[in-house]
Formats: C-alpha cells, sequence, structure tokens
C-alpha cells in the first residue's frame, strides 16, 4: 500500500520528487524511500527517470484523465461490482484503479465504487501474483518478448510473446494468451501457475491475422481448437425461460419444444468447459450430443449419486 502511495505521489508531482521528499511525504527513512524506488522500478516495472537528485516517472506512462456522464458512471459501477465478484486475491492496483473512478464520479456513484475498493484491498494478499500480473501487463503493453517460469506437472521455461491477459471467472483466475515461438501457435497460461516473469529487452509484432475475439470464439471460458464441437443440451419446461433469457454463448441456438422444453445448440472449441455450469442446472439439464460427453455427465451423475445415497444402499454398492 505505500508502494501504491508511492506511485499516487509521483503522479501528482509531474516534475518528480528527490528521495529526501518522498521519505518525508511517506513519514520513512530516506532509505526505506530509496528501497521502495527499487521496488517500484524492478517488481512493478514503473519507468523511472533520474534528473539531477530528483525522481520522476515517465510521462508516457499516465494516461489522460476522464469525465463520465451518469450513464457511463453506473457502466463502472457495475464492472466494479463483477470485478469483486471475481477476484479472489487482492489486487491492489485495480483497488487503486476504482478510487481513481470515484473521484470522477457523482457523489450517488461514487460511494458504491469506494466501498468495491475497501473491499477488494481486504481480499487474500498474494505478492507473487501482483508481481507477475504487473510484469506481463508491462510487457503486453509495450509487445516485449518474456521467459515465464511455469508449473504444470513439471516446472519449465519458456520464451513466449504476451498477445492479451484474459479473465475466467468460473475459475477466479486469469489467463496470459501468448504465442509460443516452440509450437508456432497461440498457448494459454494460467497466470497463478506462472511463478517467475523475466521481461526481454526484444520487442515483438503481432502474429499476422492474430485476434483475440477470433481466438477465443468458440471458447466457453479459454479452452480453444481448430475443431469446435457441436453440444447440444435439453433443458426441461420448469428452467425454460431462465435459460432463454441470458445468452450464455455467442453460438448458442435455442429452440423451443411442443413439451415446454428447450434444446439449446452449442458450437465450443471444448465441451468438458461445460461440466460444471451443466451440473449446475441438476437434473433439469440433459446432455444430447455428443456421445463421448453425454457418457462423462452421466458416469459424474452416478457418482455423485453414490456420494449422496445412504451406506449399504444399491446406488452406493454399484458405485
Amino acid at each position: 500500500m505505500r508502494l501504491l502511495r508511492a506511485l499516487a505521489l509521483f503522479q501528482a508531482k509531474p516534475r518528480g520528487m528527490t528521495t529526501r521528499e518522498l521519505a518525508d511525504r511517506l513519514g520513512v527513512t530516506q532509505r526505506t524511500a530509496q528501497r521502495d524506488l527499487l521496488h517500484l522500478q524492478s517488481e512493478l516495472h514503473i519507468p523511472f527517470v533520474q534528473v539531477g537528485a530528483r525522481w520522476e516517472v515517465a510521462s508516457d506512462f499516465w494516461l489522460r484523465p476522464v469525465i463520465f456522464n451518469i450513464h457511463e458512471a453506473m457502466a463502472m459501477l457495475l464492472s466494479a461490482r463483477l470485478m469483486l465478484r471475481f477476484a479472489d486475491k487482492d489486487n491492489a492496483f485495480a483497488a487503486a484503479a476504482y478510487e481513481k473512478v470515484a473521484a470522477a464520479l457523482p457523489d450517488p456513484v461514487k460511494g458504491p465504487v469506494m466501498e468495491t475498493a475497501e473491499t477488494l484491498s481486504a481480499r487474500r494478499h498474494d505478492p507473487g501474483f501482483l508481481q507477475v500480473l504487473t510484469a506481463l501487463t508491462g510487457a503486453w503493453a509495450e509487445r516485449r518478448k518474456v521467459v515465464i517460469t511455469y508449473t504444470m506437472e513439471d516446472t519449465f521455461e519458456r520464451e513466449v510473446l504476451p498477445l492479451f491477459i484474459e479473465p475466467n471467472p468460473s475459475g477466479h483466475s486469469c489467463y496470459l494468451i501468448a504465442w509460443d515461438p516452440k509450437r508456432d501457435a497461440p498457448r494459454s497460461y494460467k497466470v497463478e501457475r506462472i511463478s517467475a516473469v523475466r521481461v526481454l529487452d526484444q520487442r515483438f509484432d503481432l502474429p499476422l491475422g492474430f485476434s483475440v475475439g477470433r481466438h477465443l470464439a468458440h471458447a466457453w471460458g479459454v479452452w480453444t481448437s481448430e475443431r469446435p464441437v457441436d453440444v447440444e443440451l435439453r433443458f426441461s419446461p420448469d428452467v425454460a425461460r431462465r435459460v432463454k433469457e441470458t445468452t450464455w454463448h455467442q453460438s448458442q441456438q435455442a429452440e423451443d419444444l411442443p413439451d415446454g422444453s428447450v434444446r439449446m445448440r452449442l458450437l465450443v472449441a471444448e465441451p468438458t468447459e461445460l461440466k460444471h455450469w451443466v451440473l449446475g442446472w441438476g437434473a433439469s439439464c440433459e446432455v444430447v450430443s455428443p456421445q463421448e460427453f453425454r457418457e462423462e455427465m452421466a458416469q459424474e451423475a452416478a457418482a455423485m449419486a453414490g456420494v449422496y445415497s445412504p451406506p449399504g444402499s444399491a446406488v452406493q454398492r454399484a458405485g
């Protein structure tokens, strides 16, 4: 929080400060202020320029101020509330951004946005995640290559070109969409599994024809495929209205059936990503096709029945 306060002080003083002035404003020693400057540069990748004894942030780092009308202000409030539901970790930058936004909003909207920023700040603190996200954001904005340290079954290093950072609400996580020169194709890396990022001096151009929208067009979450799968679901009459009032995926086609149920067709990259959403509808949703996905859901339903059946019952014995 002190680092963010220091950054806010530099934003308020375009001509910069000496470390002595920074120390006085933060109420710390000059040595601590010097260390804070180093942390801002090395960990948060803030581009400082030294002019004599004064330090200032490169002018092109700051974005220009904006003014919102009431309808835009409500849109910002809704985005803040969505961010609050999505974030399971403290994101100091998100909290600071909403605090700045709140300052430009009308009074009726300002309070809820500030409250959202305060609640975000109280989330679980994960400095490693914030450090990685900060490095990736800077590299993406400047189109610099990075070397990431990534852990799945094993831990490995990979040089990639950061193309985008995509949130995945279902897993409360973020994914780095990056071009992998080794595979000559885009790949998704879960940010929470990246333990280190080394930003390289080399810059890159976007791969010819690449578009984030097209890349994720058939994704239910972040999984992609060159061969999307046609999925057919059948929803019972008791949830038909709820199903039809929401666009769950851009490919969906819903059809009313004579008995009041709804048939929905989706074209998705990987049906497995649908699994938890389908389970959330319980017995009101039936997977019709593809057969492999139907069998997978049947096995899951049988396993759940075994968990909830009384000890010694026929269902549990079958499991």
